[in-house]
């Protein structure tokens, strides 16, 4: 598949299976009803693939790609093709191990990007409906940052903004500057999976949680580190436009055992605009908002700028 965008990266989603059971994850209808995995012959293929297509980027995602025997090979084989960046997108509790970690390191992993939705135990493990998961990701972080004085390493988080966990935004952002992230990246709920079971549980209005946002993207200005937006429409990021994601002009192509996509080519899909999205000043830019969401709350907190 070649897209209209330069192409930046490509993740390769290894599987649907995972070792947390979040209460909001968009997939989580993919990981109770298949448990589909590439075999490693399948995902070598990916990565070849991936090289011929001149990707900069490889990402290993999932569900949780830690737990696929295999991964350190396919990293292994990634580094032995030359990508010069490699990432895994992980909930870090495999990280916990020292020793795991070292293979993976080793193996030429030089990108991170945890899974990070709370500032206590208590909050995080509710959200992943996994006991023990909030310290063994800190252990994680903690057992990577052991070889950052040997190995340039790019540490990032994913938080997803929930009922529960918005509030705490600038206390988690807190947390990880001081963890050492160098940049987080951050959005609403996508109301699939796991989150449209529990829509009227965990889903914010967007209006509520912006201001959260601000203060999160000023704390990590502040700091020197990079922070990126998802999902949130432009009326709702006035002076705060350049953390927008959707706005980046570079592509990543999803590689999954189901389904083959470009992000930038499929981000217009499921988002609706109201009539007076056409008289704001950011409507070219802004992809409108998820269709599950306005079938939520409407559209009546969203005013043209």
């Amino acid at each position: 598949m070649m897209t209209k965008y330069p192409l930046e990266k490509i993740e390769i989603l290894l599987g649907w299976i995972c070792n947390q059971n979040c209460i909001f994850c968009s997939l989580g209808h993919k990981l109770t009803t298949s448990n589909e995995v590439k075999t490693f012959n399948q995902v070598k293929a990916d990565i070849t693939q991936a090289k011929e297509l001149d990707a900069k980027i490889i990402s290993f995602s999932g569900g949780e790609p830690t737990i696929i025997p295999y991964l350190v090979d396919a990293i292994k084989y990634a580094s032995k093709l030359g990508f010069e960046e490699i990432e895994i997108q992980t909930n870090g509790r495999m990280m916990s191990y020292e020793n795991y970690a070292k293979n993976i390191l080793d193996a030429g992993v030089n990108r991170f990007l945890f899974s990070i939705h709370g500032n206590t135990p208590e909050l995080h493990d509710f959200l992943t409906r996994s006991k023990g998961s909030f310290h063994q990701a800190m252990k994680g972080i903690e057992n990577v940052n052991k070889f950052r004085d040997t190995k340039e390493i790019d540490l990032r988080t994913s938080t997803v903004l929930t009922k529960f966990n918005y509030q705490f935004l600038p206390q988690i952002t807190d947390m990880l500057i001081k963890l050492g992230v160098n940049a987080c990246h951050l959005g609403p709920v996508i109301i699939d999976g796991h989150a449209y079971t529990n829509k009227y549980a965990v889903t914010p209005k967007m209006s509520e949680i912006a201001s959260f946002i601000y203060k999160t993207i000023d704390r990590v200005q502040s700091s020197g580190n990079k922070v990126w937006v998802y999902s949130m429409p432009y009326c709702l990021m006035q002076n705060y436009e350049g953390y927008v994601a959707e706005a980046g002009t570079s592509d990543t192509i999803l590689n999954a055992p189901d389904f083959f996509a470009s992000i930038q080519e499929h981000r217009h899909i499921d988002r609706t605009k109201k009539e007076s999205c056409e008289s704001c000043k950011y409507n070219n830019l802004c992809l409108g908002v998820w269709t599950r969401y306005v079938d939520l709350f409407g559209f009546e907190e969203f005013k043209p700028v």
